[in-house]
């Protein structure tokens, strides 16, 4: 009996030692469990009636597109997870502008399988817009282009970007997260731009195995691809601490009302499947002085679950492989 309890005992404190690692591991890879906060004013503005949000700083480096996913608008910048990815941007001297796809009813998605400017309400508007953020900020045609998409965003940062290359721009690099490469693109050969891929180890909405199938014809075709998987968490509060409006005892009791929910032990481990968690979140009732905050809670139990979310957390990555690609980079390197 002595030894069955310094086994348990010893379990339990292995099982406390990975969840410090972990939560160590994560708020490395996050913004130390801190709020996320914008470092700047984004520039908002509208362009052919179209909702537009940037910012450049004096001298920038690359200019990186973003792109929402189903659903979706320029709003994607303003969430959490994508404040945290540009808010490194800025710290590494990137420029970004986040705008909206055309179709502004029903699905809201992007024109995503018809390759030509000519015919494509979204690729030809991108193109001016890139034009009038070079009357607004210090961007020419030799400014390094980048881009990030989510989903439908995924696809369209794909399309962007091989058609802006095609057109003659410099695109540098992409980053197409939870979503596969346009059928145009891919009918056509693939890309021939580095593209990061990014996808999530319960991906529920997008074939994994398709995102795999697009990063290997990028590395057939002899262009630099990598592709990262974001894995499932254990439960901690300290993932609701990321949110501003959220302080340290309210994270606690989300926390406790996340446990209570039967999805999670008290080790944090996912105890029913994944789309049984997912089904049960949209009940979740939580607390009433949190109630206010419910979107960002649900975005950040997502993002525990590994589910189809975007992520901030390999953003350091992310920004590691546009600067690996970036010529403006390349020349302070030498310059050094």
């Amino acid at each position: 009996m002595v030894w069955m309890v310094h086994v348990m005992d010893t379990g339990r404190a292995l099982a406390h030692s990975i969840l410090c690692w972990f939560t160590t591991l994560c708020c490395i890879a996050l913004t130390a469990c801190e709020p996320v906060e914008s470092l700047v004013e984004f520039d908002s503005w509208t362009f052919e009636g179209y909702q537009v949000y940037s910012y450049a700083p004096e001298s920038p480096r690359g200019l990186v597109y973003l792109f929402h996913g189903s659903g979706g608008s320029a709003e994607f910048a303003n969430r959490l997870e994508t404040i945290d990815v540009i808010n490194l941007l800025i710290e590494h001297h990137y420029a970004f502008v986040a705008t909206e796809s055309s179709q502004r009813t029903d699905e809201r998605r992007w024109q995503v399988n018809d390759a030509s400017f000519d015919s494509n309400p979204d690729l030809a508007r991108l193109l001016r817009l890139q034009g009038q953020l070079e009357s607004r900020y210090a961007i020419n045609r030799q400014t390094p282009l980048f881009g990030i998409g989510m989903s439908n965003g995924a696809r369209m940062v794909s399309l962007f970007g091989q058609a802006f290359a095609d057109a003659g721009l410099p695109v540098s690099a992409i980053s197409p997260v939870m979503g596969t490469v346009a059928t145009p693109v891919r009918q056509a050969g693939g890309l021939t731009v580095p593209a990061l891929f990014i996808l999530a180890e319960n991906e529920t909405v997008v074939s994994n195995t398709r995102i795999m199938a697009d990063h290997a014809q990028v590395r057939a075709n002899q262009i630099d691809s990598d592709l990262l998987i974001k894995a499932e968490e254990p439960l901690l509060d300290w993932r609701f601490t990321r949110i501003p409006s959220i302080d340290a005892s309210e994270a606690e009791a989300i926390y406790h009302t996340a446990l209570d929910s039967g999805i999670w032990n008290e080790e944090g481990s996912r105890i029913v499947s994944v789309s049984e968690a997912l089904e049960i979140l949209t009940m979740l009732q939580l607390p009433a002085g949190v109630s206010g905050d419910a979107a960002a809670v649900a975005t950040q139990m997502k993002l525990i679950l590994a589910g189809h979310q975007f992520s901030a957390f390999y953003r350091q990555q992310l920004v590691d492989f546009f600067n690996k690609h970036n010529p403006q980079f390349a020349l302070a390197a030498d310059d050094d």
